[in-house]
C-alpha cells in the first residue's frame, strides 16, 4: 500500500499565498515618490536600502514606578514590497520601592508592505525573546503571607516575570496628511512560549526633517521624527502606557 503524505489544508493554502506574494513582489513596479511616508515604531518606506531608527521614552503602569525606555531598529528594503530587520527595546529603573528592573528585548520581523500615493499598510511575523535582569526580589511566592510584600510590589515584578521568548504578528498603517507630516498607527500581538499573550496599540504624528536641512537632503533618503503613544492592555485593567520621542534615517 502506498501512502501519500499531504500538507494540512491550512499550510497549502500558507504556502500558496506566500508563493504569490513573493511572485508579485519582483512584477511589482516602483511607485515613483513612496520614499515618504512614516511607519509605527519609528519606521518608514522605502523603495530600497536600510533604514536606521532611535527612540527614546518611558513606560509607565498604574501603581508602578515610570520605567525608562530606549529603542533602536533596522530595516532592510529588498523592494518596495518586503522587508525584514532586528530591534532592541531597552527597559530600566525602578518598579516600585522593592524591585529594581534591566530588561533587553531582542526581536526580528519581516514586513510585507502595500503602498499607495498617501499611505502605505503592513503585516508580518515577529519573533522576540528577553534579557531580563530582575534584582532584589524581596516577594518571591514563598514569601507571601509573611509580611515581606504587598500586593503593588507583585503586580509590578509580575508583568516581566511572564514575559519572555514569543511568536507573534505586527501590522500598521503610516499616511500622509500634508506634504512634510504624517500620522501612523500600529498594532502588535506576542504569544509568549509561557502561555501568556500581549497585546499592544500605538498611534504616532511625524515630521518630515529631509527638505529643510542640506546635510540630510546630501546624505540621506529620509529623516522623519515621530512621537508615539502606545498601550497595551491587561486583564487586571491595570494597562501599560507608554511616550517616545523617536528619529528615523533612510540611506
Amino acid at each position: 500500500m502506498i501512502t501519500i503524505w499531504q500538507l494540512p489544508s491550512y499550510l497549502r493554502k500558507l504556502v500558496i499565498s506566500l508563493l504569490f506574494l513573493f511572485a508579485y513582489s519582483e512584477a511589482y513596479e516602483e511607485i515613483p515618490n513612496q520614499a515618504t511616508i512614516p511607519l509605527p515604531n519609528q519606521g518608514i518606506i522605502q523603495s530600497s536600502g536600510l533604514t536606521a531608527g532611535m527612540g527614546l521614552g518611558y513606560l509607565s503602569r498604574t501603581g508602578c514606578k515610570n520605567l525608562w525606555t530606549w529603542t533602536i531598529q533596522g530595516n532592510y528594503f529588498y523592494n518596495s514590497f518586503i522587508s525584514a530587520g532586528p530591534s532592541l527595546k531597552f527597559l530600566g529603573g525602578n518598579l516600585d520601592s522593592a524591585n529594581n528592573l534591566v530588561n533587553q528585548r531582542y526581536s526580528a520581523n519581516l514586513r510585507f508592505i502595500h503602498i499607495q500615493e498617501k499611505y502605505a499598510v503592513f503585516i508580518g511575523p515577529v519573533f522576540s525573546f528577553d534579557n531580563t535582569d530582575l534584582n532584589a526580589l524581596r516577594n518571591e511566592f514563598s514569601h507571601i503571607g509573611e509580611g515581606q510584600g504587598t500586593p503593588t510590589n507583585l503586580e509590578c515584578k509580575e508583568l516581566f516575570e511572564k514575559t519572555g521568548s514569543s511568536i507573534g504578528y505586527h501590522s500598521g498603517m503610516g499616511f500622509l496628511i500634508a506634504p512634510n507630516w504624517g500620522l501612523t498607527i500600529g498594532h502588535s500581538f506576542d504569544w509568549m512560549l509561557t502561555g501568556s499573550q500581549i497585546v499592544s496599540f500605538s498611534a504616532s504624528i511625524a515630521y518630515n526633517l529631509r527638505e529643510h536641512f542640506e546635510k540630510f537632503t546630501e546624505n540621506t533618503k529620509n529623516c522623519w521624527v515621530s512621537l508615539e503613544y502606545s498601550i497595551s492592555p491587561n486583564q487586571s485593567k491595570s494597562n501599560t502606557h507608554g511616550l517616545i520621542l523617536g528619529i528615523v534615517l533612510g540611506f
